[in-house]
């Protein structure tokens, strides 16, 4: 006999008498002491929910597929919008390398206002414009990607309602302030 087998048929001769693990004598014991919550969100599952359920369920085709309700395909990001949402009639393809384009717009616009940092002192409406700038192509590059009257619908959702106007009104006051005021009181 090995020394590794004499130690575990030393360890099982113990029983519960392991250090570290003698309060878990079994994975429901663990599972009790642990708690079944955290802020509302469920970690372990002790009754029968949803997600212990078929995923199958009302599919009779047999081939292996979720159905369409469960299937994550269906939503998301990605997905082709409808004709309500679409983007000028763009195709999914298109809003995607549209929402690209625009997200790396923004990128220029926020480095280039980064760049300009030191000299902020002589340059703060070039700043300002750069960074107000990135900020909107990167909100019109999520509208392009999720369809604007649900990523509107997401914007004016309750929660976000404030935010987002106090934001809104926050781009527009500095566009207007780095853009429009000194060329008006020339």
């Amino acid at each position: 006999m090995s020394a590794l087998e004499q130690f575990i048929n030393d360890q099982k001769k113990k029983g519960s008498g392991i250090s570290g693990s003698a309060s878990f004598s079994s994975l429901d014991s663990l599972r009790n002491k642990l708690p079944t919550s955290i802020g509302g969100f469920s970690l372990l599952s002790r009754s029968e929910t949803a997600d212990s359920q078929q995923l199958l369920v009302g599919d009779d085709s047999g081939d292996g597929q979720l159905p369409t309700s469960r299937n994550r395909k269906n939503s998301g990001w990605f997905t082709s919008s409808t004709q309500d949402e679409s983007m000028f009639g763009m195709t999914r393809t298109q809003r995607v390398i549209a929402f690209f384009m625009c997200i790396i717009g923004a990128i220029f616009c926020f480095s280039t206002a980064a760049v300009l940092i030191p000299v902020i002192l002589v340059s703060t409406r070039k700043f300002a414009a750069l960074n107000t700038l990135g900020s909107v192509l990167m909100l019109l590059s999520f509208a392009f990607l999720l369809g604007p009257k649900s990523y509107i619908t997401h914007l004016a959702s309750p929660q976000r309602r404030l935010v987002t106007v106090s934001y809104l009104s926050a781009l527009f006051a500095t566009l207007y302030s780095s853009l429009w005021v000194r060329i008006t009181k020339k």
